[in-house]
């Protein structure tokens, strides 16, 4: 029986693809482990938070996004607030938190019903907020994510508990994601000197 040239040039890239993702699948697995074995390290990181939000002053709001990330449950680390660094030194790991005031397009209309300063004590205002984090892992950018929510501010708010929880999730997943396919390259990470603020 003879083969057409079409055949032969399909089962010949079937054959390399094979062989291709026979290679890789090693190397993928391996990465996976070591990811497994990092995330489960109690490495200490340290947290920090640049801009402002309502009901916060600036260290509690360090302590805030520090706790939050420890109750997301995603890695074996250790979050501490940031402190000042001295000589320009910055912690090797850390996660860079920025928050950001979005404009509110509420402007004034006709009301009707209760007033407005009881409605704002039932309910509260709900602010726009802009929250991105990057990510630095043995002293190298990792991955940044953003997310934007509507808080009303304070430490019971749980739509602001939710957005720095989501976005914690996106860049220890992204930081992963981004590695070579033989593996992380942070595998050479060590415990470092845990960070407090005083």
């Amino acid at each position: 029986m003879v083969e057409s040239v079409s055949s032969k040039s399909r089962r010949t890239r079937l054959y390399a693809t094979l062989a291709a993702i026979l290679l890789v699948l090693p190397g993928i697995a391996a990465g996976q482990a070591l990811d497994s074995k990092l995330r489960n390290t109690p490495i200490a990181v340290s947290v920090e938070v640049e801009g402002s939000l309502p009901g916060f002053t600036a260290d509690q709001l360090s302590a805030y996004v520090s706790q939050q990330m420890t109750d997301a449950h995603l890695t074996a680390w250790r979050f501490a607030p940031a402190t000042q660094p001295q000589s320009g030194d910055e912690p090797p790991n850390r996660v860079v938190w920025h928050f950001k005031i979005l404009p509110f397009a509420g402007g004034t209309v006709r009301y009707i019903g209760p007033a407005l300063s009881k409605a704002r004590d039932l309910f509260g205002v709900g602010r726009p907020v802009g929250i991105d984090a990057k990510i630095y892992l043995n002293g190298q950018y990792q991955s940044t994510s953003f997310d934007q929510a509507t808080i009303k501010g304070g430490a019971n708010d749980p739509g602001l508990s939710s957005a720095i929880k989501k976005v914690m999730n996106s860049i220890v997943a992204n930081a992963f994601a981004a590695e070579p396919p033989s593996g992380p390259k942070l595998a050479a990470l060590s415990a470092v000197r845990t960070v407090s603020r005083s």
